[in-house]
């Protein structure tokens, strides 16, 4: 189940306010929701304490909390008063809290949605209309920020990225970083988190697993293995650390998994059903970071990032993240695909199989998790599944996708998928700002198609 490294390309999001708005507030407001409901009268004021502390707590306070990622307060009733005029405006636009995929039930049944419904939407908006009235104090819950227990950190050297250029990625640079793994057993890693040390300029980041002995892929050298190929990658810039790398663990490396898959504002992953990805203890693992450097004020800056993981001796189920994206992978063929420009709404469609995306020789997996992913001219994005005589289950649906914020979403029950489960994937982007057709790929300013699906197994299917 080795995937090339070009369907594990991923080139993610920009820094936000955090759990709040983008850093320039302009374009994770600019999807306004003509359907959002006005606010109706209430019989009784609503206030503070009694109405709006529970339904923040529920919503936003993972973020917007003492001591949290969120530029402002919400376990604060001054804060809230403050900010009132914002808070009403972004929910009502959908902008937050920070959740794209539909949640009514109609598309996937996500877990820990964060989303709020049209009733919650109306009740904030009347009660900042009403005054941001305060109520009588009580007491409130503040839910603790998921954490991971016992967890291993993975440091990239201090490095200063510079602009690589090329159509395919104009002001980014993507560096690969070797580690040796860290257990001296055979292991799963089960969550993670990731800790940019500059925010600004770490557009994602991802870790493969690779096996130093293995094949590398395509080689025109007989023999060469992952570690000869990575070491040659690494010698091609003595005098910097790290290799480049488009794909997952730059090019001609096998890679065997992916258990860190992050862009800003994913927050603490950890894995369901009892599952992990394999490692073994003569397994390396490569950071790919990717740093856009399109902002001219970023230059020059440097970086340091942490990644922490979770690593248990054994799970129940085995974990993999499957990553397929047809648009960025037809850069392969004579000619690639492009999208037309000019276009308020052109659409790219793919679909495969799942034996087709990686997972042969399984009679069947639980997929548990998706991570739609486009880049800047991305409006809406919509994944189906279907197998040979079911109906089509439509598994996630964004209509305002916002480039600034991308995560995971895992489902509070999964889909079994089989070799012949058909997914579907649908992108639609608005062209209209852009002259020449768009290239596929890594840049911001190319595009992507990309479904990245989080699928389990049980160990006993695997040996």
């Amino acid at each position: 189940m080795r995937t090339s490294s070009a369907t594990f390309a991923l080139a993610c999001c920009c820094v936000l306010w955090a759990c709040s708005s983008d850093s320039n507030g302009s374009d994770s407001l600019a999807h306004a929701n003509a359907g959002s409901p006005a606010p109706e009268p209430a019989s009784q004021p609503l206030t503070y304490w009694k109405d709006m502390a529970p339904l923040f707590a529920e919503h936003c306070m993972r973020c917007h909390r003492d001591a949290g990622i969120a530029p402002f307060r919400l376990d604060d009733y001054a804060q809230a008063k403050t900010f009132a005029k914002l808070i009403e405006k972004v929910t009502r636009e959908r902008s937050m809290p920070p959740w794209s995929v539909t949640s009514d039930g109609s598309c996937g049944d996500f877990a820990d949605s964060e989303a709020l419904n049209d009733d919650e939407i109306a009740r904030i908006s009347t009660w900042v209309r009403g005054g941001a009235l305060e109520g009588t104090r009580r007491s409130i819950e503040v839910p603790e920020a998921p954490r991971l227990t016992r967890a291993t950190e993975l440091e990239t050297p201090d490095f200063l990225p510079v602009i690589q250029g090329g159509e395919l990625a104009e002001f980014d640079e993507y560096r690969c970083f070797m580690l040796d793994a860290p257990t001296s057993t055979n292991a799963f890693i089960t969550g993670y988190d990731v800790e940019p040390g500059t925010p600004e300029i770490v557009h994602h980041v991802l870790v493969a697993v690779v096996d130093p002995g293995a094949p590398a892929e395509d080689s025109d050298l007989p023999g060469q293995t992952n570690l000869d190929r990575m070491r040659a990658l690494d010698a091609e810039s003595p005098d910097r650390d790290g290799w480049p790398c488009f794909g997952m663990a730059g090019d001609g490396v096998s890679v065997d998994a992916a258990p860190v898959v992050w862009a800003p504002g994913q927050g603490t992953v950890k894995y369901p059903d009892d599952s992990g990805i394999r490692l073994h203890p003569s397994d390396k693992l490569v950071i790919q970071v990717h740093y856009n450097l399109a902002d001219e004020r970023q230059r020059g800056k440097r970086d340091q990032t942490t990644v922490h993981v979770q690593i248990v001796p054994k799970v129940k189920n085995v974990a993999m993240f499957v990553l397929q994206d047809s648009l960025l992978a037809s850069l392969e063929d004579e000619q690639p695909l492009t999208l037309p420009a000019g276009q308020r709404s052109t659409i790219y469609t793919w679909s495969q199989t799942a034996e087709e995306m990686g997972l042969e020789g399984l009679s069947e997996a639980q997929l548990y998790g998706v991570m739609p992913h486009m880049h800047q001219l991305g409006r809406k994005y919509r994944m189906t599944i279907s197998s040979p005589g079911e109906p089509e289950r439509c598994a996630a649906d964004v209509q305002h996708w916002d480039f600034h914020w991308q995560r995971q979403y895992f489902y509070a029950k999964p889909m079994t998928i089989k070799p012949d489960t058909t997914i579907r994937v649908t992108c639609d982007y608005d062209t209209s700002s852009v002259t020449q057709p768009v290239k596929p790929g890594w840049g911001t300013r190319n595009e992507m198609c990309l479904a990245a699906l989080f699928v389990t197994v049980p160990s006993a299917a695997l040996r």
